[in-house]
């Protein structure tokens, strides 16, 4: 669909905050959710790109604009690429072509008393949506279930009481740290560690997860991750050899978003070689699913 830049914001060198006033879009998603998102007026690189989808906002930033009152779709990007350099050049009321929300989404099991969230730099708002979802008792996906189903929603869901949440950000240095406050607003216990020390303590963000996960009751825990592909394997490996299920957010090459360009396989465990694909049959796969490499 057509949209429009409600605001594009410098958060450091290298990362930045994007909102796109989508008329239509809905204002309601599931943590795990992602839009395909291209510029336009960039005709090179002409496929779009994948991103998470960080928040559903309301309200542009011009009161007397047509997308004043259209959700605004908040994203987090880092400039890695081509792509990345030309959408960090946009400005409120430049035009966007958005298209989601799609794939699916992370699942809170029955019974689960503690979430382990994990995140890697840029891996970071698929996990800070699911805190908030979590933290605030799965409201946000009732009410995303009622209006995909076509009915509205005349009373509150019921849900279980919301989980612990533990935390654990991970990057190179301070400038991969991301929303550190939004998980603390959700509730969360916040850990933090830097490959140089310039932020928490210095390392591997699964020297911090190993001990912990070692302490909890694997049947009342469940971790999620994104970040980098070495991450998830490590987090995906440890939680498996401690029988704690464990879902992660992947990432692919997506030239479509909804499956039909089978560009973005993914190898997952059987007795014989095959791919599911991370658009349609993900983003978001049980660890244990995966086969690494």
């Amino acid at each position: 669909m057509r949209a429009s830049v409600a605001f594009n914001r410098r958060l450091s060198p290298t990362y930045f905050h994007l909102g796109i006033a989508a008329p239509g879009f809905p204002p309601t998603f599931r943590a795990g959710e992602f839009v395909m998102l291209r510029p336009s007026w960039v005709g090179d690189p002409l496929l779009p790109r994948a991103f998470s989808i960080y928040r559903v906002s309301g309200g542009g930033s011009d009161p007397g604009s047509a997308a004043a009152a259209a959700p605004v779709v908040e994203i987090l990007y880092k400039t890695v690429g081509k792509g990345t350099q030309y959408l960090s050049r946009v400005g409120p009321g430049d035009e966007a072509e958005i298209l989601g929300p799609l794939g699916n989404a992370f699942r809170a099991p029955a019974g689960t008393t503690t979430a382990v969230l994990v995140a890697g730099g840029i891996g970071v708002p698929p996990i800070s949506a699911l805190a908030t979802q979590l933290g605030t008792g799965h409201r946000a996906q009732g009410r995303w279930q009622a209006e995909r189903a076509g009915t509205p929603e005349t009373v509150p869901t019921p849900h279980p009481p919301s989980p612990r949440l533990e935390v654990f950000l991970g990057g190179r240095t301070s400038e991969d740290i991301l929303c550190a406050g939004d998980f603390e607003a959700a509730g969360g216990s916040v850990h933090v560690v830097t490959e140089d020390g310039s932020l928490g303590s210095r390392g591997l963000v699964t020297d911090l997860v190993q001990p912990f996960l070692a302490r909890q009751v694997a049947s009342a825990t469940q971790v999620y991750a994104c970040g980098p592909a070495g991450m998830l394997e490590a987090v995906g490996r440890l939680a498996e050899a401690l029988e704690i299920p464990c879902q992660l957010s992947l990432e692919a090459n997506m030239a479509c978003g909804f499956g039909a360009c089978m560009g973005c396989a993914v190898p997952v465990r059987g007795p014989e070689p095959r791919y599911k694909l991370c658009c349609k049959d993900g983003p978001v796969f049980e660890a244990s699913e995966v086969a690494w490499g």
